[in-house]
């Protein structure tokens, strides 16, 4: 059964990874991993959210949308 400290511990490391994740050198590694690449052969549908969403990262940090994960 999951107590009071059990819940504090989860919520740090989920914070701590949250602010690994966010930095410059993961980031620039991320973003060059074959599977964080759009496939060519997306549906016009999917193309275009994620051009949405890659305006949206690009009007707001990173690491301030971790932050609010």
């Amino acid at each position: 059964m999951p107590n009071a400290r059990n819940n504090k511990t989860a919520a740090k490391l989920a914070t701590n990874i949250r602010r690994e994740l966010a930095t410059e050198s993961n980031l620039r590694v991320l973003e060059a991993l074959p599977a964080f690449q759009a496939d060519d052969h997306l549906p016009n549908k999917f193309r275009r959210l994620l051009d949405r969403l890659d305006a949206a990262e690009q009007d707001k940090p990173l690491r301030k949308m971790l932050s609010t994960i």
